[in-house]
């Protein structure tokens, strides 16, 4: 159960234990009940927020959540679903979120208001933020940008990279296959396929997949730059999965460290639940995953500015974009200041706690 917890399985867990006719421990099916729960609110907030922007005519997709899980699994009670990943374009954020605000949703992260100067700025240097429901708590992870790093994949078009998955009854627009499977190849790889959760949704959309299809998308991802990715991707599906994949997948030495980095950090004994607690040598292999991705300099540039420069910082000093180089000097001093002064608090915590265990015995 801690393992199925860590990697966001127990759907998965659950169907195969049914299916092998293996009694189910009470533990799992309350875990299960809970997930079903969760997905059917997600899927259903999916509808309602896909109506209200329709309405709105507002373009959008959902990247990942109720509509992968329908086109993986066919259902909404295997695949783990915490939030929705809403794309809309830059231009339509502060309409957007005018929409969800009335619609029972706040902005939660950026924990900063977000005046003109300051929505500006995070549109222009971050990809994303998280909006929570007042009432029932679902979540939505509201995108301008599907992935963090430019200089890699297109942005995809909300015209014409669009189709529409059946959730509920209801039309609910997501990528179009080759778009998506890269989509995923890359949010997987930029995580290092850290949780099994990611590669077994990618692995069940790849097995449904004609063969030549399957290589059009390889080279699709290659020529989008996210060759590294892809090709990670479909080595671990056929590692873990026994899946068929074309030819000369994984030859290359930066493939392998890649699916090397990857076990370490899927199958290593740290358990990590939350991506804000992971132990310091995942944070090191991850950044080491993602720089492996690309020799690109724009990746490179938008990967190591995305290291140092933390969001608090930007919010907290909203300058003109003719500016932004003056976050790059100044946020990794903060940064370094900071984690310094909690390595401190924390040794002086631990120092009073030891005073106050031994001043008895004294």
């Amino acid at each position: 159960m801690k393992l199925a917890r860590r990697h966001r399985v127990v759907g998965l867990v659950h169907h195969g234990l049914a299916a092998a006719g293996i009694a189910i421990p009470p533990v799992l099916t309350d875990d299960r009940r809970r997930l079903v729960v969760r997905n059917l609110l997600l899927a259903a907030e999916a509808v309602r927020v896909h109506a209200l922007l329709t309405e709105a005519g507002v373009r959008h997709l959902f990247l990942k959540g109720a509509a992968v899980g329908e086109i993986a699994y066919g259902t909404q009670t295997i695949k783990q679903t915490l939030d929705n990943d809403l794309l809309v374009d830059p231009a339509d954020v502060p309409a957007v979120l005018d929409l969800l605000s009335a619609a029972g949703y706040e902005l939660v992260e950026p924990v900063a208001s977000l005046d003109r100067r300051r929505l500006t700025v995070l549109v222009d240097l971050l990809k994303e933020c998280l909006l929570v429901h007042r009432e029932h708590r679902a979540q939505i992870d509201l995108h301008w940008r599907a992935l963090a790093a430019r200089g890699l994949v297109d942005a995809p078009d909300l015209t014409r990279d669009v189709r529409k998955i059946g959730v509920e009854g209801y039309g609910l627009p997501t990528l179009v296959p080759s778009k998506l499977m890269i989509y995923l190849a890359m949010h997987g790889a930029r995580h290092g396929w850290h949780r099994l959760k990611w590669l077994a949704d990618f692995n069940a959309l790849l097995a449904g997949m004609p063969a030549e299809d399957v290589i059009a998308m390889r080279d699709l991802a290659r020529k989008e730059g996210a060759g590294q990715a892809m090709e990670l991707a479909l080595l671990q599906s056929r590692r873990l999965f026994s899946t068929p994949i074309p030819e000369g997948i994984g030859r290359s030495r930066r493939v392998r460290w890649l699916a090397f980095l990857s076990d370490e950090m899927m199958r290593g004994r740290d358990e990590l639940v939350n991506q804000s607690d992971a132990p310091q040598r995942y944070k090191m292999m991850a950044h080491a995953s993602g720089l492996l991705l690309s020799s690109r300099p724009r990746y490179l540039f938008d990967y190591v500015w995305a290291g140092l420069v933390a969001t608090d910082h930007i919010l907290a000093l909203p300058l003109p974009r003719v500016m932004y180089g003056f976050y790059f000097i100044a946020s990794p001093p903060f940064r370094i200041a900071g984690a310094a002064g909690r390595f401190v608090s924390q040794g002086i915590s631990r120092l009073s706690r030891s005073a106050m265990r031994g001043g008895p015995e004294n």
